[in-house]
């Protein structure tokens, strides 16, 4: 008898693990992790991924310019939600952001007149279907 409960249980943790019970509960939604490449160079930036699950997403920023640059992420608006500093010509930098909310925001390259000669792209935040 005890061995057949042991064995009852075991099935149920599994299906709750792999996400076979409790129909809407075992298929809650947690905010993904999602990374998304991005290049910089002299007037464009250039985003891998234009639609992304809510949750936090990691800008991983590439200047491939000759010229400084920052990166800037904002709603549509113009809130500024994060920032990175100056990222000089061949380096690299990493901005974590939380976008929970279903939208489009702006990415923008802040230095001098970068944003108005094309230093900017958007990211849209979609739930998954």
């Amino acid at each position: 008898m005890r061995m057949r409960s042991c064995v009852a249980i075991t099935a149920a943790g599994v299906a709750a693990v792999l996400g076979f019970a409790g129909g809407a509960a075992a298929r809650s939604h947690v905010p993904a992790n999602t990374a998304v490449g991005v290049s910089e160079r002299e007037y464009r930036i250039s985003v891998y991924r234009r639609t992304v699950p809510p949750g936090t997403v990691r800008f991983n920023v590439t200047n491939f310019g000759e010229d400084a640059h920052d990166f800037t992420v904002t709603t549509r608006r113009g809130t500024v939600l994060a920032s990175l500093p100056e990222i000089r010509s061949e380096r690299q930098a990493t901005l974590k952001v939380r976008l929970t909310r279903p939208g489009t925001y702006r990415l923008l390259c802040t230095q001098l007149d970068h944003a108005a000669r094309g230093m900017r792209a958007t990211v849209v935040v979609r739930r998954p279907q």
